[in-house]
């Protein structure tokens, strides 16, 4: 009797906190989204009425609080994946979650991810920056974003908390917090492998194997290799397809059951991947262009002003059309003369021991990491020989985790640790121009632009948590985490006229702090409130004069407020989870772009707040369905930047709306198996990719940093033989083949008179893509 008016009640509450969203959103909405809304509140609540099924939602145990608890017991807004829904979703990669997670934004570029979780999250690849949403492969923080590009073949879950999680994950945690958990040995031989055929002679294997040694020793071994022609044909005859595949990968666990009471697990991870990289096209002059010239012009105007000498042919028309190319062409078309190429490298050895006392358990997690990426692209992405770039960095980092927690059942349950981070990273990045240095020596722009910086980045902090129940239905949460961080380095930059070296670097401590409380309304509903601070460490550009530039940024602060309800209903058939969050977020740090790459900067402040919902529902034996939802509001404080007033604009990245809507239904087919398929649909509203919140679509108003809205409609269909031995998969994804603006960013000032910026340019979500996977377990 008492879920429907909590149900109803929180609701009501979350409309009133957020009521500013809701106006907004409302009068933004197409009715096309009003009718996906209206579908979604049907899904939401109309299994409530119906009788209880007989089948059981999957229960995922997630580690979110540090100790093993199901996900419907953590006050925390999480969305955990299994392995069923991790199949669902095709996972290969985080972006893989994307479209079913509420609140969170994944861009590839190449091997680097660029997450955003609740608006925030980072744009700073460069060597003195850090992400915004930690990233954790098996307890082990990530401190590169090239580091998304680990496999994520062979994996037992995947747990996405939504939020500040400074308490207990620490160093930039201020978006939130993903942690891929991976299989780990067993005491049973057993293994398996599977083979895909798709578009675009897409070839992938991956295999694993379960190795039991002896009683108390055991080991797991995987390995993948994939190929696949590039999906953006380059007319060029020099040039080569971009988006291409050539990858391989392993990774082996090696566990010791030391004693009764204690454990010690081994684990190597490394990854290649080869290819030409990412395509991105030009779009118009980009915001913070102090002129917004183009040396583009009337058809012939390139060929003509530069002669022969330039390598341009007299009469060809160049224009900015979404290419500066001879031709319009389709967004999966381009033509560049330059041979591009990306080839990057990522290694993690760890070593995790934990051991049990009688009332409390000792956990040790020791990493070392190792990345490497280098590219080349064709920086005017024309087919001519204008203007190249490269791009190189490594980073090695080792991290020390040191837990100690309690494990007994009395009314106080506690953890507290202390944590160790050190990282060397040195990234290079060279702009040179071909044939076209005559013409843009005359606009008085340098020939070649040389980059680098070393920093090396140094944290330690302690934590500690404290959870207790005052009833058997009632519990107050308590945590905080002090931290310690310093980055120092040297900064070079040099062109033709000017150049700069010198040591850059700060120190910061801060405390960050959570309080929680969460109630057992019923079994089966959990209400919980929460107040936490989170912390993103201060970092150092990539500078070539710091009178001008901004050498150092300071911290990322945030205060979040959430409410949330998580249920467990009919028998176990429904999961029903809402919260509402309100985050005020001081000194955010964004990107702009100067005149030899971007820079951090910090904004006044920020608030994101919003409402998120899922759902799954297992409506009958073989029937279930699942649904998200997220609806944000997000906006900066007055300030200026670069001249431009942000009051009002909406936080980078950061969609008003999100939804998805996914059916699956299995059929029973005696000996001959069973067959299962799955539709889902995911819309995604429109993105501003820079606080600037510029959407011209010509270069007179200024540029754009708009992506279009839309939506993915995927398919895909498995069949089980009768002892689960053999899987055949059928996936079609993108099956409306939309055009999808994947990210949008700038590039250099090649084409800016003023070295403001060069124009903007923007990448593709992958086409529809059919593949057909085969895969046997033993």
């Amino acid at each position: 009797m008492l879920l429907l008016p909590l149900l109803v009640a929180i609701p009501i509450a979350i409309v009133g906190f957020h009521d500013d969203a809701w106006e907004k959103a409302q009068m933004a909405r197409s009715k096309r989204q009003s009718a996906a809304w209206g579908l979604i509140g049907m899904v939401l609540f109309w299994p409530v009425v119906q009788e209880a099924s007989a089948a059981v939602i999957e229960e995922v145990v997630v580690t979110a609080q540090k100790r093993s608890e199901s996900t419907q017991d953590v006050p925390i807004a999480i969305a955990a994946y299994g392995e069923r829904r991790l199949e669902d979703a095709g996972f290969d990669q985080i972006s893989d979650l994307t479209l079913t997670t509420p609140s969170m934004q994944v861009s590839n570029f190449g091997p680097i991810a660029y997450v955003t979780m609740r608006g925030i999250g980072s744009e700073n690849t460069t060597a003195g920056g850090d992400p915004g949403v930690a990233m954790h492969l098996d307890g082990v923080y990530m401190g590169r974003p090239i580091a998304s590009m680990f496999t994520a073949f062979d994996a037992e879950r995947v747990e996405i908390l939504r939020g500040p999680q400074g308490t207990l994950y620490g160093r930039n945690a201020t978006g939130g917090s993903i942690n891929l958990v991976t299989r780990k040995p067993g005491s049973e031989f057993e293994g398996e492998m599977d083979v895909t055929y798709g578009d675009y002679d897409w070839m992938r294997f991956r295999g694993a194997v379960n190795l039991p040694i002896s009683d108390r020793v055991s080991a797991r071994l995987v390995a993948f290799k994939e190929e696949r022609d590039g999906y953006t044909d380059n007319a060029h005859p020099d040039g080569n397809d971009a988006n291409d595949l050539d990858n391989y990968g392993f990774r082996g666990h090696l566990n010791f059951d030391v004693s009764d009471r204690a454990s010690l697990l081994l684990s190597a991870s490394y990854v290649k991947v080869d290819g030409a990289g990412s395509k991105s096209e030009l779009r118009e002059d980009f915001p913070g262009s102090t002129t917004g010239q183009h040396l583009a012009g009337p058809p012939g105007f390139l060929g003509a002003y530069g002669g022969p000498a330039s390598g341009i042919p007299a009469g060809w028309d160049y224009f900015l059309n979404g290419a500066l190319a001879v031709n319009d062409l389709d967004h999966l078309e381009e033509s560049k003369n330059l041979r591009e190429s990306s080839d990057d490298e990522f290694l993690l050895l760890s070593a995790t021991f934990e051991m049990d006392f009688d009332g409390f358990t000792i956990k040790s997690i020791s990493g070392y990491n190792e990345t490497e990426f280098a590219s080349l692209q064709d920086a005017d992405q024309s087919p001519v020989d204008l203007a190249g770039s490269s791009f190189s960095e490594q980073a090695e980092q080792f991290s020390q985790e040191l837990q100690i927690l309690s494990n007994g059942t009395g009314p106080l349950q506690w953890i507290g640790g202390l944590y160790y981070f050190k990282q060397d990273a040195t990234r290079r990045s060279f702009f040179f121009r071909g044939r076209f240095d005559a013409i843009a020596r005359t606009f008085g722009v340098p020939s070649a632009f040389d980059v680098g910086g070393d920093v090396e980045s140094e944290s330690i902090a302690g934590f500690g948590q404290l959870t207790y129940s005052l009833t058997d239905r009632l519990n107050l949460t308590v945590g905080a985490r002090h931290t310690k961080d310093e980055k120092k380095g040297t900064n070079t930059g040099y062109t033709f006229t000017n150049g700069y070296t010198g040591p850059l670097g700060d120190d910061w401590n801060e405390s960050t702090y959570r309080l929680a409380a969460d109630w057992f309304a019923s079994d089966d509903v959990l209400l919980y409130a929460s107040y936490a601070t989170g912390y993103k460490s201060g970092g150092v550009n990539q500078v070539t004069n710091p009178l001008v530039d901004n050498p150092i940024y300071d911290p990322e602060f945030v205060d979040a407020f959430e409410v949330g309800l998580k249920s467990t209903l009919l028998n176990g058939s429904l999961q029903l989870n809402l919260s509402a969050y309100h985050n005020k977020y001081e000194d955010l740090q964004f990107q702009v772009f100067g005149a030899v790459g971007p820079q951090a900067l910090n904004a006044e402040g920020a608030k994101v707040q919003g409402i998120e919902a899922e759902l799954l529902a297992a409506l009958s034996d073989t029937l279930t369905i699942d649904a998200s939802v997220g609806l944000t509001d997000s906006e900066f404080d007055e300030q200026f930047i670069s001249g431009v007033q942000l009051e009002g604009n909406q936080v980078q990245r950061t969609p008003d709306v999100t939804y998805s809507l996914g059916i699956a239904n299995e059929w029973e087919l005696g000996n001959a198996g069973a067959l299962r398929v799955r539709l889902e649909y995911a819309y995604t509203d429109e993105i501003y990719y820079t606080a600037f919140n510029r959407n011209a679509r010509f270069a007179e108003a200024g540029g754009s940093d708009l992506a279009d809205d839309y939506s993915n409609l995927n398919l895909r269909m498995f069949w089980y033989s009768a002892d689960d031995r053999w899987t055949v998969e059928l996936s079609a994804t993108n099956l409306t083949d939309e055009e999808q603006e994947g990210n949008v960013f700038r590039g250099i000032g090649f084409l800016d008179v003023a070295g403001g910026g060069g124009p903007e340019q923007v990448t593709y979500n992958p086409p529809r893509q059919i593949a057909l996977r085969m895969g046997f377990r033993f």
